[in-house]
């Protein structure tokens, strides 16, 4: 995994750096299959502003951004790692529910079909009425 942090218009410390790191390393246990990604770290006026670009390949590419703003960097940091988090989750579920759609199709419709069968010497109407 390519992490890459970048800082407009502000100086960033290593500690903040670090921090970054440290939250963005969470976002490895949520897809498995993570390219790269890129922070953006900006101070726009008053308030800071976090950007996680996300690149991830399973069964093709998939991209995932967030962007916050907070007063605080830290905040604005923890901000953005949890939508990202939340995004993840959601594309491996949809990855995941789709990927045996076509078996999950097939099981249900062999159910149907053995549990439909009926002799042919008995209808629906002999049945009840026994």
């Amino acid at each position: 995994m390519k992490l890459t942090i970048v800082a407009k218009h502000e100086r960033i410390t290593d500690t903040v750096k670090e921090y970054a790191q440290d939250k963005i390393d969470r976002l490895d246990h949520f897809f498995d299959r993570i390219n790269s990604i890129h922070v953006t770290l900006d101070k726009q006026g008053g308030s800071n502003r976090c950007e996680i670009e996300i690149a991830a390949a399973r069964g093709g590419h998939h991209f995932v951004a967030s962007v916050t703003n907070d007063d605080d960097l830290r905040a604005a940091i923890d901000l953005c790692v949890d939508k990202s988090e939340r995004q993840l989750k959601k594309l491996k579920e949809k990855i995941r529910s789709h990927k045996g759609e076509k078996n999950r199709k097939k099981l249900g419709r062999d159910v149907k079909r053995r549990t439909q069968i009926i002799p042919k010497e008995e209808t629906y109407e002999d049945v009840v009425n026994e």
